[in-house]
């Protein structure tokens, strides 16, 4: 049981990770030339770049100005999603399995 809670506690904790690296990351940008005029592509998502944004007006800085303001268009790329979010479910085990590790031996080293 206490096996089923820890993996429930690090995939809920990889499911809030996931959102806050299109915050954490800084966009890739690229240049899209489209039929009526430049369209510009923020590339979102931490080291995969699952979310791509297009937008009709340059030079944005953050997540927030992209999605909300000028945005024409959002495209998701589901295997990078998964990808992603495995990468952030292994990551976040190993922190734990680690930080368990030194515990117990910070413990076993105080009763010794």
């Amino acid at each position: 049981m206490e096996k089923m809670q820890k993996f429930i506690n690090i995939f809920f904790l990889s499911c809030l990770l996931m959102p806050i690296t299109l915050f954490i990351f800084p966009p890739t940008f690229a240049i899209a030339d489209g039929a009526k005029g430049a369209s510009y592509l923020y590339e979102f998502g931490g080291l995969v770049d699952w979310l791509t944004v297009s937008s009709n007006v340059g030079n944005k800085s953050g997540f927030i100005e992209v999605f909300f303001y000028g945005n024409t268009g959002l495209t998701i790329h589901w295997f990078s999603v998964f990808y992603n979010f495995f990468t952030i479910f292994v990551f976040v085990y190993m922190v734990v399995f680690i930080g368990k590790r030194v515990y117990l031996n910070t413990i076993r080293k105080q009763h010794s």
